[in-house]
């Protein structure tokens, strides 16, 4: 029945017309009916014990109607729907007659009186006063008193401090002073305790049996058992729509948020949503959040924002902080309804009710605002972890690995957050300590294969991809378990499927690398568009590169190029460095653009990429766009630092060849970078020209010669030249002019300009290789063209005696002087202009 707008009218009207009747009839009529979820009636019992309390006639069936109204959330049926005028007047009619009851010396009424606190609407409920009820009410004996309160020690409920033992003790007191529902705190205590199934579903059958009313046993708590413990969706329906007949609102909740989630087939959407409305219409106020979340997260079609704030309002309305935070970010960012002030007023508002929640995505904003306040922050987190919050501190964790607090990062501050975080049961910060177990960051600064695995198996038993992610590293790396590349793949190809995009790539290198079974180029392409489309960076990145590198695709360059561009703008280092190389090499239709090739690059450097530093050192060292190289020194310094032996190789050549030019160069430095480089198998001439004239070390030609050589084999131009000399004239090996043409041409088809010269005088003399006349001179005139003060000279010779030319002593003249204007002894003293020594 729909109750006048009016209630302290209709109120009045029941209170005149019951005045003039039997209220031991009336009583004993509504008892029988026990219809009390009829909002008639059930107004009608309330006026019923207000005028026997007035008139004095409290008897034992008043008390008995008294407490059925307040029985099976009666009372909060009755209030659901009421505006703030008519609730006010039910609250205070309740709280009025509540108070009588007291005074009546009906011990019962304290924990009525508790229980009217507690669910009141704001700002009635009182948390204090609802303590004092409940103790007054346990010093008067009342079991009820000692059932709810033993309850809120037991779960550390209500503001209590836990107490297992004490709590436990005060719910079987209660039972044995014979109150009805101390069974029922009893079997929540085993069902939210008890590990074994069998115990449980033994309880609940004990319990169920023992009560006469069907609406007394708990469906809900068997429909949760299957559901949860036993994954019997079949059972666990079974049980839901029993409860469900009998007006068990839990019943209706459970079913309800389980088709809405798509957890129970056979059902419409619409019917979820229903029965989440009539378990609100029947006090439990968190399906009220449960429909504000749906309304707002779900992709089925009925998103509604409008509906989503209207049953957030509700919630809220019950002290449902999680809702007042909902709000608050409605407000803050949903367009469509954007309202800062409103939604800062929100969040401040669940902040002063101390909602961790609250706290922390007030912390997300302080922190993203332009002039981030990390104290302020800092405070909030702080404040979260003190009340309790298990994700407040992975996050202030992050704070500290980041450095925000302090002025560089502290991991070992953020790993004993993390573990924090992670004793409290936070999939984040579970994930995080294994991850530091992983990597070494922690007290003991070194890796924990067992540590690390048992947070990972922690973690996925919650549900993380991420966790299943980092126990594929273990896998790959055989870190605490034995080697696997199927297992590493596995995971990474479920948590790719269950929507952690990241994962898309590792099956693509795998596919592109064959680590198993056999090179997939197309499937290792799929992998990493599929990483792109779901917006992972290092997937468009991949996508660039498979287009560059015709991984899987045709080589496509504008593709590339593209693909490339678009993982800048999340600044992705690997990008800005292929897209320098890009306009320095101008692939794709670039035009070379040095300030480009060296913005691009930079970007890379200063995000810590060793070969990015190695490129900008480069560049400085030969000028791309100046050259400087005390810059050059710097990056490449920091590449080595990093490791990149590349760097190191360009240092020693710093030093080997002086190119800085320094007033006091020092040689001997080159060696012990060549040696770096070395160690990490990486091998140029330099090495060998260290150890051939003693530079760094002590002279040994024959270590020299192994060095030309792996370095020659390595592909260094240099080398191959050095290598060739050393065959020519037996430095750390016996001579051997045939090796030594060989390696001198590949030298100089690379460029080296020496070792043109040399091939040329060896074609000349028929040294190592077959006399051919007409090419060594072409390749000796060649070599004098770039003002090779030797070679001209030769050059001269060749035309003086008439060798593989005409004999022609003009030309021998005019190739002397330009030998002897380039510093050539033997030149100047043919054509007269060597130095004099000044008398």
């Amino acid at each position: 029945m729909t109750l006048p707008i009016i209630l302290e009218v209709r109120y009045q009207e029941l209170f005149s017309q019951l005045s003039n009747q039997s209220i031991e009839e009336e009583t004993q009529k509504l008892l029988e009916q026990k219809d009390f979820l009829n909002k008639d009636e059930w107004l009608k019992g309330l006026v019923l014990c207000d005028l026997a309390l007035a008139e004095d006639k409290v008897t034992e069936e008043i008390k008995k109607l008294y407490t059925q109204l307040y029985k099976k959330n009666s009372n909060l049926y009755f209030s659901s729907g009421l505006d703030e005028t008519d609730y006010k007047f039910w609250f205070k009619k309740n709280e009025e007659i509540n108070d009588k009851f007291i005074e009546n010396n009906f011990p019962r009424a304290y924990a009525e009186r508790d229980y009217i606190l507690e669910t009141a609407r704001r700002p009635y409920r009182n948390r204090e006063k609802e303590r004092e009820y409940l103790l007054t009410g346990i010093e008067l004996e009342d079991p009820a008193c000692m059932a709810i309160y033993g309850y809120n020690l037991y779960f550390a409920m209500r503001g209590e401090e836990e107490n297992k033992i004490e709590g436990k003790k005060w719910i079987e007191k209660s039972k044995e002073l014979g109150y009805h529902n101390a069974d029922n705190y009893l079997l929540n205590v085993i069902y939210y305790t008890e590990t074994d199934n069998n115990k449980i579903l033994e309880a609940i059958e004990e319990y169920n049996k023992s009560r006469k009313e069907e609406s007394e046993k708990s469906y809900h708590l068997l429909g949760e058992f299957y559901l949860y413990k036993e994954e019997n969706i079949e059972k666990a329906k079974e049980a839901l729509i029993e409860g469900i007949k009998y007006n068990n609102p839990f019943c209706c909740y459970i079913l309800g948020i389980n088709i809405l989630n798509d957890r129970v087939s056979g059902y419409d959407k619409t019917e979820g949503i229903k029965l989440l409305e009539e378990a609100y219409d029947y006090g439990v106020i968190y399906a009220a959040n449960w429909l504000g979340r749906y309304y707002y997260y779900t992709q089925d079609g009925n998103k509604s924002i409008e509906k989503s704030i209207e049953w957030h309002e509700k919630a809220k309305l019950y002290y449902f902080e999680d809702s007042l935070v909902e709000l608050a970010l409605i407000y803050l960012y949903e367009d469509s309804v954007k309202d800062l002030e409103k939604g800062q007023i929100y969040l401040d508002w669940a902040v002063k009710e101390e909602s961790t929640r609250a706290m922390t995505e007030k912390s997300h904003l302080l922190l993203n605002q332009e002039v981030p306040d990390i104290e302020g922050a800092q405070k909030l987190l702080e404040k979260a972890i003190e009340l309790g919050d298990s994700y407040a501190p992975y996050r202030l964790g992050l704070m500290y690995e980041r450095g925000d607090i302090g002025k560089n990062p502290d991991y070992y501050k953020a790993f004993e957050l993390y573990q924090l975080s992670a004793e409290r049961g936070h999939i984040y910060g579970i994930e995080l300590v294994g991850h530091y177990y992983r990597i070494g960051i922690t007290k003991a600064e070194e890796a924990n294969p067992e540590k690390a695995i048992e947070y990972f198996n922690q973690a996925i038993e919650k549900g993380s991809e991420y966790a299943k992610v980092e126990l594929a590293f273990c896998y790959e790396d055989g870190f605490g378990v034995e080697k696997d590349y199927q297992k590493a793949y596995d995971l990474f190809k479920t948590a790719a499927e269950n929507g952690y995009v990241y994962a898309y790539n590792k099956i693509g290198y795998y596919e592109e690398d064959g680590l198993v079974g056999e090179k997939n180029d197309s499937n290792a392409f799929q992998a990493y568009q599929k990483a792109a489309e779901g917006g992972n960076i290092e997937g468009i990145y991949n996508v660039g590169r498979s287009y560059k590198y015709a991984i899987g695709v045709p080589e496509n360059p504008e593709l590339a190029i593209e693909n490339y561009k678009k993982a800048i703008e999340y600044n992705y280092g690997d990008a800005f460095i292929e897209l320098a190389l890009a306009y320095e090499t101008e692939y794709g239709g670039l035009e070379f653009d040095a300030q480009k090739v060296m913005e691009y690059m930079m970007k890379a450097a200063e995000q810590g990429y060793s070969f990015a530093q190695y490129k900008v050192g480069y560049y400085y060292y030969y000028g791309l766009i100046e050259r400087d190289f005390e810059k050059a020194l710097d990056w490449l310094h920091r590449s080595f630092e990093r490791g990149y032996p590349y760097a190191a190789l360009l240092i020693g050549d710093y030093y080997l060849y002086n190119d800085g030019r320094q007033e006091n160069p020092e040689y001997d430095k080159a060696f012990e970078y060549y040696l770096a480089a070395e160690q990490q198998g990486v091998i140029s001439e330099g090495l060998g020209v260290c150890y051939e004239y003693g530079i760094g070390t002590e002279e040994n030609s024959n270590e020299a010669f192994k060095y030309y050589t792996l370095g020659a084999e390595e592909g260094y131009t240099a080398a191959k030249y050095r290598l060739g000399t050393a065959y020519k004239y037996g430095i750390g090996t016996e001579q051997n002019q045939e090796e030594a043409y060989r390696w001198l041409s590949k030298a100089a088809e690379e460029g080296n300009t020496q070792a043109e010269y040399y091939t040329a005088l060896m074609l000349l003399e028929g040294e190592g290789t077959n006399q051919d006349l007409e090419k060594g001179i072409v390749q000796l005139t060649k070599v004098a063209e770039t003002e090779h003060a030797d070679a001209q000279f030769e050059l001269g010779n060749c035309y003086l005696m008439g060798k593989g030319v005409a004999e022609d002593e003009i030309k021998a003249m005019m190739w002397y002087q330009k030998a002897s204007d380039n510093g050539h002894e033997q030149a100047r003293k043919i054509t007269g202009k060597r130095e004099r020594r000044r008398r």
